[in-house]
């Protein structure tokens, strides 16, 4: 009887897992109406050199984006807008040498409610691939965590405590699927506060 019963609990704890572990689709977002081909090359990045690849399509639900770039991951049209620093305030100072502020915008392109959180789906690397999870700093302007309904949209921003690099990647993955949304950028693209 007990070998029954833990044959039915594991089967379902394997369908339950199965059925939650899909994969996300990760594309570039489609361009609105009017933005053409003539668009700026280096919009949103000030430094205005070419801060990554375009999308690598067909590589398992995962691109490389570079700031002001939309992606679509699933239902989520999601916008690195900028990047900026911050030596942090008088009362809050950063563990490593900076805050990096990554303004973001959400949008909920779907017909249901999406649920959007930094601590569970957002984490930043530097170039030597250590990774740095959100920080706790009252010097961001808005926030995107919470609950988006249809066809609304959140802008934000989101502080992560991190040491001088080359380079960073902000990854943006829900973690009951596989694939990723990957923005690369350059210190050089960091603007200071």
């Amino acid at each position: 009887m007990k070998r029954t019963i833990a044959a039915i609990w594991m089967t379902g704890a394997l369908l339950l897992l199965g059925t939650a572990c899909g994969e996300s689709t990760v594309e570039p977002a489609p361009k609105p109406a009017g933005e053409g081909e003539a668009a700026d090359p280096g919009a949103g990045n000030e430094a205005g050199a070419d801060q990554g690849n375009a999308a690598d399509e067909g590589n398992g639900g995962q691109g490389t984006f570079k700031i002001g770039d939309t992606v679509k991951f699933d239902n989520l049209l999601i916008t690195l807008n900028s990047v900026k620093s911050s030596k942090g305030s008088e009362f809050e100072t950063p563990e490593h040498d900076q805050y990096l502020l990554l303004d973001l915008t959400i949008e909920n392109a779907g017909k249901e409610s999406e649920t959007v959180s930094t601590l569970l789906q957002m984490m930043l690397y530097d170039a030597e691939s250590y990774s740095y999870d959100i920080a706790l700093y009252t010097g961001t302007q808005g926030s995107v965590d919470g609950e988006i309904g249809p066809g609304r949209k959140v802008r934000g921003e989101v502080a992560f405590d991190v040491p001088s690099s080359a380079s960073y990647e902000f990854v943006f993955e829900d973690p009951f699927t596989s694939g990723q949304a990957i923005w690369s950028f350059d210190a050089s693209a960091v603007a200071a506060e």
